[in-house]
């Protein structure tokens, strides 16, 4: 089954939402834990989403840079089926940097792509903890904050390019 943007936003909001006690836990750990998170909401779709296509680390940048995440099979699907995604998860170490990240993340996918992934639907998503990183991001254009269980919890921001 391919899932639309709406679709993926929605299972990344229920993945946090179900596991805010876990990141809480692992958000401090050094080396971060955004491989972790990526895991874990493909994990999350693939249980609940039947036939779903999640690919981690495609290399979709014509120098071989890899996105995040790939949403629905590029190899049965036209471009625009497709959803490239880069995201940043804050870390202890990285607050002070994280927003900034997303800023990049947010010009890398403007940039060309291969595979004739120009056509296909873009999005960043940043989780964050700090108060910090929540004032930046209200300052941006753009991104979408969602807080799944409480505003102290873990919040999430969207952007769709």
């Amino acid at each position: 089954m391919n899932l639309t943007v709406q679709h993926f936003r929605d299972q990344v909001i229920g993945w946090v939402h179900e596991n805010t006690d876990r990141i809480r836990v692992v958000w401090p750990l050094a080396g971060g834990w955004e491989a972790w998170a990526q895991a874990e909401i493909a994990g999350h779709i693939n249980r609940h989403v039947a036939e779903a296509f999640i690919d981690r680390e495609p290399p979709v940048y014509l120098d071989g840079s890899r996105a995040d995440l790939l949403i629905n099979n590029p190899f049965q699907n036209d471009a625009s089926e497709l959803i490239v995604v880069e995201m940043k998860c804050e870390s202890l170490r990285n607050w002070r940097a994280f927003v900034d990240g997303l800023r990049y993340d947010a010009w890398k996918l403007q940039g060309a792509m291969r595979m004739g992934l120009g056509a296909s639907k873009k999005m960043v998503i940043g989780l964050f903890f700090s108060p910090e990183s929540e004032e930046q991001l209200a300052e941006l254009t753009g991104f979408e904050i969602i807080y799944p269980r409480d505003r102290e919890g873990v919040g999430i921001a969207i952007l769709y390019l």
